[in-house]
């Protein structure tokens, strides 16, 4: 068991080193809020200060490998990440289709609407929890992923094509404030959190707008106490500040169960878990109606807390535990070269944004800083859905449009230079 002084120093120098990455990322993009904020916002809290804080009220049961291993690949992604974003577009990978600069207002309306008509059946199955969506969310973990996540999908496809058009802000303001509507009654915080996240990178990657370090922080604080709120609207934290903060502190276990698979010796998977994600996620519960509950990732769930996954009651985040239970200890090495491919394919389209700042190509920036904008549980990752959403915002922009645009992007120069 590692010690308390040793866990807080390791968790300590990771925090040390992912900040050292997140402020080299914003010194080079020239704004403290940027591509890595999604990702900083909701792993600093979850993976560092949370976990700081469960320590003072419980000691950790890992062992010093486990402890360290599960920090030192935290802090290596991070580094890979800002390093591979940070260096010299040369290249731009180019889609087809022809695409426009209409229909923006169009399909914002359009989605908006679908985003209402795909959700209603679940509202109208459970109209008394109308004031208490969470409990929605609760009743609707098993057999309404269809319209849990195509509602939500639709929504941010809405608030993005508005976002992009040049209605007047009271129209736009409306178009935001549906979709955060629609998002509430899906009973997640982190959903209404994306929603916030997905116009603050258009703020900066379309209007220009650039954040200072006091501004960031005062935004940070801004989005803790969202993210406080969300959590005391949603969760049970007790009734002093003391009981609410463990309580949060608690919720918080994506480093403590990835140690727990380190020092369980689980069996390695040989990247199962991760095929199975890929492919058996993919196919809806309509299609599959005998699709099982522990496959992929949820796999862990039924291992290790079994009666969590039978009760429906919520499944537990194994962080990095998952790569590790697929690859032992060169786990790691899996999850840098995952990071290098982020890294490189946001570096791409940050440029062809800043070139055609068009809808389509902030869908796929908003995807790479990892804004859950397809909320599907128990699936890899979705580039692939992600970039047929892309082309699809092309074409649908195109139609009716009086002119179309060819892809013609080219780099005069480095968007950075060494």
């Amino acid at each position: 068991m590692i010690s308390t002084g040793l866990a807080d120093t390791i968790l300590l120098c990771s925090l040390a080193v992912c900040v050292a990455a997140y402020v080299y990322v914003s010194r080079r993009e020239g704004s403290y809020l940027n591509l890595l904020t999604p990702t900083f916002v909701i792993a600093v809290p979850a993976y560092y200060l949370l976990p700081l804080v469960f320590t003072v009220f419980t000691r950790t049961d890992a062992t010093v490998y486990a402890y360290a291993y599960v920090y030192a690949t935290l802090a290596v992604e991070n580094v890979v990440f800002a390093y591979v974003y940070t260096r010299p577009a040369r290249k731009l990978i180019r889609l087809p289709l022809a695409y426009s600069y209409d229909n923006f207002t169009s399909f914002a309306f359009f989605f908006i609407g679908l985003s209402v008509l795909t959700y209603a059946p679940v509202v109208l199955q459970f109209p008394e929890y109308i004031l208490h969506p969470r409990e929605i969310y609760t009743h609707t973990r098993t057999g309404f992923g269809i319209y849990f996540y195509l509602s939500s999908a639709f929504s941010y496809l809405s608030v993005i094509l508005i976002q992009f058009s040049n209605r007047s802000r009271v129209v736009k303001g409306a178009v935001v404030l549906a979709a955060m509507a629609v998002l509430i009654l899906h009973g997640s915080k982190g959903q209404v959190l994306s929603l916030v996240l997905l116009v603050a990178l258009f703020e900066v990657y379309i209007k220009g707008r650039k954040v200072n370090l006091w501004a960031s922080l005062l935004v940070g604080a801004g989005l803790g106490v969202l993210g406080v709120l969300l959590l005391a609207a949603t969760m049970a934290l007790g009734d002093s500040p003391a009981e609410a903060l463990q309580s949060m502190s608690e919720y918080s276990d994506y480093t403590r169960n990835a140690m727990l698979v380190i020092d369980s010796r689980f069996p390695i998977q040989y990247g199962r878990l991760t095929m199975e994600s890929q492919i058996i996620g993919r196919i809806p519960r309509a299609i599959m109606p005998n699709k099982p509950k522990n496959f992929g990732a949820m796999y862990l769930d039924d291992y290790f807390y079994p009666e969590s996954l039978d009760q429906d009651a919520g499944s537990p985040d194994f962080g990095v535990g998952v790569q590790y239970a697929d690859f032992g200890y060169l786990a790691i090495v899996y999850l840098a070269l995952f990071a290098i491919l982020r890294g490189w394919l946001a570096r791409i389209f940050v440029t062809r944004l800043r070139l055609s700042r068009h809808p389509s190509d902030f869908f796929m920036l908003a995807f790479l800083a990892n804004v859950s904008l397809i909320p599907v549980g128990g699936i890899g990752w979705l580039f692939p859905e992600a970039l047929l959403i892309t082309l699809f915002l092309r074409f649908a922009s195109s139609l009716g449009a009086q002119k179309l645009f060819r892809e013609s992007i080219r780099l005069k120069r480095p968007a950075y230079t060494d």
